[in-house]
């Protein structure tokens, strides 16, 4: 199963349950995607796929300022999940396609 696509996000954080938008797509050999939430869209770099599994870093705005994360995780079927790394520790993450 492809990882292109929507996908519906969300994130347990000490400041609360993050939710957030992922749109991946393929472009030409390689990927890109955006990240959308109620603080803002965020462009994700180095976006990294192989096979099922999908990593890719951004810089996102908080209540705190801005912070850089990076996420690694893989898809099975319709759902999404992983590990989020932050300066503040790491936290998991799960969806399902959108």
């Amino acid at each position: 199963m492809s990882v292109a696509g929507k996908w519906q996000i969300s994130m347990d954080t000490p400041i609360g349950t993050q939710k957030f938008t992922w749109d991946l797509q393929q472009a030409g050999g390689g990927w890109q995607g955006t990240m959308n939430a109620p603080t803002g869209s965020s462009e994700l770099g180095n976006v990294q796929v192989s096979g099922s599994n999908v990593g890719c870093n951004a810089r996102v705005s908080t209540p705190m300022g801005a912070i850089d994360v990076t996420f690694e995780g893989a898809v099975n079927g319709d759902k999404i999940g992983g590990t989020c790394r932050t300066q503040f520790g790491n936290f998991q993450f799960s969806g399902d396609r959108a």
